[in-house]
Order: C-alpha cells, then sequence, then structure tokens
C-alpha cells in the first residue's frame, strides 16, 4: 500500500518541478512581473520615488504563488480532476470576452459558471431537440465537460486565493490619494497583488487493457470519476502533466488598514469556496445539487464583492486630515522617518515647537529647519518626540530650487520632499494631487470600438 504512494509522490514532484520551468510558467512571471512595474510607476509618478521594490515583491509573490499551486495541485491529484473535465478551452475564451467588459470580471467563477450554463443548456435542450449536434466536435467537447468537476477547480482556486490573500494580500500596498464623490481627497491603500501559479494536473485518455502502464491506484480513486467511458477491453489511464496558471487580487482599503482589509477578504473568501466545493463535491452524486453549485459560482462572488465594498464604504474615510496637526498614512522604510523612529499613523502636531495644520507647513518648517528637526506628535493617544535626522534623505534637487517650488505652490514637489524623507501624510481635503475612482462603463471598450471602426469607414470613403 505504501509503494505506490511513494512512486506517485515521486512523480508529483518531479512534474511540479518541470511545471516551473515549462515557458507558459515564465510567460505568466513575466505578466506578473509586467503588472508589478506598472504599479511601481503609478508610485513613482505619485510620490517621486518606487515604495515598493519590484524585485522583493516578484520573490514575495514566486515563492507563495509556488506553496499555493503545491497545495492546489495535490488537491487535484487526490480529486483525480483531469483537464479535459473543465472545459480550459471554452473558460478561456469567455474569461477574455469577459475581460473587455469590465477587467474584474476576469475570474473563473464567472467564465466557469457561464460555460456550466452552457453546458446544461446543450445538454437538456438543445441535443433533445437536435441530436445531430453531438457529431458536431466543439458542441461534443462541450458535452464532454464535467459541471462537478469544474466547480471544485473554481472552489479550489479561490480557496488557495484565500490563503495568499491572507498570508501576503497586505504586502507591497500603495498609498494614494482618493478623490470622493463628495468632493474631498482622503488616504487609502491600492491592494494589488499577483501569484504565478506552477500547477500538476491529470491528463485521463482511454487505452486498451493490454497497453496499461504506470502505478495501480486503489479502487476508490477517482473521487470525481471522469465522463469518458472506456469501451470493451478499454480502460482509462491517468497522466500528470505540468501545467501553469496565475492568481490576481485587487482591492481598495479606505476605511481599515490593508491587513485588517485582506483578512476581511479572505475570510469571506474561503468561505465561499469552501461552500462551492461542498456543493460541487455533493452534486457529483446528488444531480439536484448541480443547478444551486452552477448558479452559486458565479452569483455568489459577485455578491461577495458587493458586499466587502458596502462594508468598506459604510464606514468613515481612516485616512483623513483632523483639526489639528498632519497624521502619517505611512513610513517609507530605509529613510530618515523611519531611521528617527516614526511610524504610520503617527500624529504629527509641532515642529520645533511649532505647531502645523497641513502638509505643506510640515514640509516648509522642516525644509526650513537644519539638519536635525524636533518632531513632536501622538501615537495611540500618548505624547512623544523625535529627532529627525534630514542630512540622511537622499535629496533629488538642490535646497533653493526646492524652496523656489514650494514658492510656487507645487503640491507634487511637496509630496515628493515628503516622500524623500520617508512621510507619506494624509492628503488635505482640497490636495490638488488625487486618482479618481471612474464608475465601470461595461460596453465603453465595444463602444469605443465601433466609433473607431465608424471613423476608419469615414476615411476610406474620403479617400
Amino acid at each position: 500500500m505504501m509503494q505506490p504512494f511513494l512512486e506517485i509522490s515521486q512523480i508529483f514532484l518531479t512534474t511540479f518541478l518541470i511545471a516551473l520551468v515549462m515557458p507558459i510558467f515564465w510567460i505568466v512571471l513575466f505578466l506578473v512581473y509586467f503588472q508589478y512595474r506598472r504599479l511601481a510607476a503609478t508610485e513613482e509618478k505619485l510620490f517621486g520615488r518606487i515604495i515598493n521594490n519590484v524585485g522583493r515583491q516578484m520573490l514575495l509573490s514566486v515563492a507563495l504563488g509556488a506553496l499555493g499551486g503545491f497545495a492546489a495541485s495535490a488537491a487535484l491529484i487526490f480529486l483525480g480532476l483531469s483537464l479535459e473535465q473543465i472545459g480550459l478551452y471554452f473558460i478561456w475564451p469567455v474569461a477574455l470576452l469577459l475581460l473587455l467588459v469590465n477587467p474584474r470580471y476576469l475570474c473563473f467563477s464567472y467564465a466557469g459558471g457561464i460555460v456550466a450554463v452552457l453546458v446544461l443548456f446543450a445538454r437538456h435542450l438543445l441535443l433533445p431537440l437536435y441530436p445531430v449536434l453531438e457529431q458536431n466536435f466543439i458542441f461534443e467537447s462541450l458535452l464532454r465537460i464535467h459541471i462537478p468537476a469544474l466547480l471544485v477547480l473554481i472552489g479550489l482556486l479561490h480557496l488557495v486565493e484565500a490563503l495568499l490573500i491572507y498570508a501576503g494580500g497586505h504586502r507591497g500596498s500603495s498609498p494614494i490619494y482618493l478623490k470622493k464623490e463628495d468632493g474631498d481627497v482622503v488616504g487609502a491603500f491600492t491592494l494589488q497583488r499577483f501569484w504565478p501559479i506552477p500547477l500538476v494536473a491529470l491528463l485521463v485518455t482511454v487505452v486498451a487493457q493490454s497497453e496499461i502502464a504506470g502505478v495501480s491506484m486503489p479502487d476508490w480513486w477517482p473521487i470525481l470519476q471522469s465522463i469518458l467511458k472506456p469501451g470493451e477491453g478499454q480502460s482509462l489511464q491517468y497522466m500528470i502533466i505540468p501545467v501553469a496558471a496565475g492568481l490576481g487580487y485587487a482591492d481598495m482599503a479606505m476605511s481599515s488598514t490593508p491587513r485588517e482589509r485582506t483578512a476581511f477578504s479572505a475570510k469571506w473568501l474561503a468561505l465561499y469556496s469552501v461552500v462551492l466545493l461542498v456543493v460541487a463535491v455533493g452534486s457529483e452524486y446528488l444531480s439536484w445539487l448541480v443547478l444551486p453549485g452552477v448558479l452559486f459560482a458565479p452569483l455568489g462572488h459577485e455578491l461577495l464583492i458587493l458586499y466587502g465594498k458596502k462594508v468598506e464604504d459604510s464606514r468613515p474615510p481612516r485616512f483623513q486630515m483632523p483639526a489639528l496637526g498632519v497624521p502619517l498614512m505611512m513610513v517609507l522604510p530605509n529613510s530618515p522617518a523611519a531611521s528617527a523612529g516614526l511610524l504610520g499613523d503617527d500624529l504629527l502636531l509641532r515642529v520645533n515647537g511649532e505647531e502645523i495644520s497641513d502638509n505643506r507647513e510640515l514640509v516648509q518648517k522642516i525644509e526650513n529647519s537644519y539638519f536635525m528637526v524636533l518632531l513632536e506628535g501622538m501615537r495611540e493617544q500618548e505624547p512623544f518626540s523625535i529627532i529627525l535626522n534630514k542630512s540622511t534623505a537622499a535629496k533629488a534637487e538642490t535646497k533653493n530650487s526646492f524652496q523656489a517650488q514650494l514658492k510656487s505652490h507645487s503640491s507634487v514637489s511637496i509630496l515628493h520632499r515628503s516622500a524623500g524623507l520617508g512621510l507619506i501624510p494624509v492628503p488635505d481635503p482640497d490636495s490638488p494631487v488625487y486618482l479618481e475612482v471612474r464608475k465601470p462603463d461595461p460596453l465603453g471598450r465595444f463602444r469605443k470600438l465601433k466609433e473607431k471602426i465608424i471613423s476608419l469607414g469615414r476615411i476610406n470613403k474620403s479617400a
């Protein structure tokens, strides 16, 4: 009994290592790197420097992604979930179409739910009316999709995503200045993480019993049976193959800290995943659970997102300017502010004994000081004072040029200099530097495409 397990484990580990060097996995790595570079460019534009090192982000994502992929692969092998059962050839095109509608719909819960509905429609409505369709290759491939297996894949990937969000979703969060609907600018953190996932999956084929080779599995395996039915003198043979995938997480913490927000999201996503997995495995034995599972996959995920957004929006912003002092959203590591002992959430009240009421006053009074600056404030309802050594700051411009920019009321320059000291303060309510969240326009991309086609037609006619 122990020998087959050891042989399977050896094959599993070898195949998993192969997945790490496959070209498709490196393509996923490149896409993850591109996303982190894009985020770094936004940080540099807003604060004049990259806050989250891209290399460090990549190392953390690869490490956590490999752990998540290993766990997901073990579950796929244990359940006996094979690739042809889940219909990836149908899921990816649907997912890409949903991406054109809205980037956040690029998710297996939506694409997989739509494909599952198509399978039910084809199997129970189209096929009885038009039996000849079964001879069509595309239609036949669609009918081969095993809905319980598809739902298990969706639930399993989201459970891995929930664990990754909890373990590292808050790391690498980026501070931003966000303009609300009422016009005030508040502080927030964007939470964007991406994980390349190496996977080991099964591929099942029908072979003659005389051609069967490999390791014999116990009679209870696989838990999710394949739709493929071997004929007389034939049997099913499973092969372990390397594949790759990618998971992503995007959220915003405005009324909570990044850690609080990711813990909240991970908890509810894990609950959604467990419920979906229970329904999916149960539908293998109770056919009436198939339809509830198909509906719950996309609708439950959408309700989860809407609920999370409602909870975050229903509370007052956490990072907004008070009547007195300047709160710090973040203190950058390896900076003069960090060396002095300042922390995020500190409230700065005085610079060299003089009170401050906004970001401009904070930076102006620091710049007007000599190298050693006395900062006083409150930390967790207790007063504190520290000495900030300006001489360790890496200056992008001379003091004279910076003073000139201060006089010209350059808010961007003030923010860049503040970040140069390691200080990311809460924004002033009327700050001219901010990002604005626009309401999604699902048909916007299609409308632009239509306008380009019409414009191209006019050019051709005029030519």
